[in-house]
């Protein structure tokens, strides 16, 4: 099949991008930054809320003048969206050549070549049985400083609300060496910091070896200078995990948590298997070791009949705790879970505004936070020019701060230097070199 070139857009989390990243390397194919000067588009998608699903169909909507104008054309849909909606997508989206599931982007190339070749165009490749689930590598733009490695596809927590285990599976932990021959890859590219994703990353297991053996292996990586990891689960958070996170040299001081609430009977409803007091004693071992480490969590908010009590208990979370950055959502009823089952679920109006007093609140803690941080050193990894601003550099500091810096030329790129942070915002700083 002759080099194509392809528009990948892409929606949702970290596992979303690192699989767009493996569409483009599953088709040998040329990424293109205007989707009319591709031969394919594909829209990479997100259903873990019901505000997704319909960004997606949207996304594939507007590409119908591009398909019109070429028939050549051919445009798919990836990811979740897909996994959840594949027949009905077809029938529904006339100019949607295909749809095809997470597990399925290793037989992306025969598909598209199908396509190419026969008149039989809208196909359908949703099959969890694949069993070469981690066999395309991702893309990566050669010099690119970061990049991301799949340990793990799937889950098994069956957490109430979480559509995760039915568009992507049960839980496949992926082999040793297969991450670290995929780590070499990157390195080679040009990565200095690689982010290890997985839906409950802290969970990863196989052929005896942990977590917290696999961080060990990385670290002796050459030419990986920064470790991250993304998502871990409350309850995998172990003493060897956070000793070998405090004695990794390469291991950044920053920790994404999900507790999703506060209120341990609204954990409960939701099949997390931890409590509130389970979860505070995690975090106060983590920063025990690590007083810099950084945190973030996911919090959910008008799940079942969550009371004005449960929803209180959430708000002193996070006064006790005073986490960096909060990802915060009103509570999406997602088909095949079993939250989908429950009599009701808290009035809109009313987790709207619920959701405003968090967020509101958590901008006051953010930048709180940040403020305490002015005039401190810290270790920046230098990213990229700022693209509206050519004398302006970003980077992020070990905690996942993002800090924009002047004064240093394009040599630094790829490079950790020493900053002064000299203004704090609620997401970002500006820092000096030191």
């Amino acid at each position: 099949m002759e080099k194509l070139s392809i528009f990948v857009e892409t929606y949702g989390c970290q596992m979303n991008e690192y699989d767009s990243d493996r569409i483009i390397n599953s088709l040998s194919a040329n990424p293109v930054k205007d989707p009319s000067d591709a031969d394919i588009i594909i829209v990479n998608t997100c259903a873990i809320r019901e505000k997704a699903d319909h960004k997606a169909v949207s996304a594939v909507g507007k590409y119908k003048k591009l398909k019109i104008k070429n028939p050549n054309l051919i445009i798919g849909m990836a990811g979740c969206v897909a996994q959840l909606y594949g027949k009905k997508l077809i029938k529904q989206i006339p100019h949607l050549d295909f749809v095809i599931g997470p597990r399925e982007i290793p037989k992306l190339r025969d598909l598209v070549f199908d396509i190419k070749e026969s008149a039989s165009h809208r196909k359908i490749n949703t099959s969890m049985d694949v069993e070469e689930v981690f066999q395309i590598s991702p893309y990566h733009e050669t010099g690119k400083v970061n990049g991301f490695v799949s340990i793990q596809q799937g889950c098994n927590k069956k957490c109430a609300y979480c559509i995760v285990p039915t568009v992507r599976g049960s839980e496949i932990n992926r082999p040793l060496k297969e991450i670290l021959e995929e780590s070499r890859l990157l390195i080679n590219q040009g990565a200095k910091e690689l982010t290890y994703i997985g839906q409950t990353v802290n969970s990863w297991k196989y052929e005896g070896e942990r977590f917290y053996n696999l961080l060990d292996y990385l670290q002796e990586l050459d030419g990986l200078e920064r470790i991250r990891f993304t998502t871990s689960f409350p309850r995998d958070i172990t003493s060897k995990m956070i000793n070998s996170m405090k004695n990794n040299t390469k291991v950044c001081r920053q920790l994404h948590l999900p507790v999703q609430s506060g209120s341990n009977r609204i954990l409960k409803l939701m099949k997390r298997a931890y409590s509130i007091e389970w979860y505070k004693d995690s975090i106060e071992r983590l920063r025990d070791a690590m007083p810099d480490l950084s945190l973030s969590t996911d919090i959910i908010i008008g799940f079942s009949d969550e009371s004005s009590k449960d929803f209180e208990e959430t708000m002193q979370l996070i006064e006790d705790i005073k986490f960096d950055t909060i990802y915060s959502f009103k509570y999406s009823i997602r088909p095949g879970t079993s939250g989908e089952l429950m009599d009701s679920h808290v009035n809109e109006d009313i987790a709207l505004n619920r959701l405003h007093k968090l967020q509101s609140r958590q901008r006051e803690i953010s930048l709180e936070n940040n403020l305490k941080q002015i005039n401190k050193r810290y270790k920046v990894l230098v990213e990229s020019e700022t693209k509206n601003n050519p004398n302006e550099f970003f980077g992020r500091t070990s905690q996942n701060k993002a800090v924009y810096i002047k004064n240093i030329d394009k040599k630094s790129i790829g490079e950790i230097i020493n900053i002064t942070k000299t203004e704090a915002f609620q997401n970002s700083f500006i820092g000096e070199p030191t």
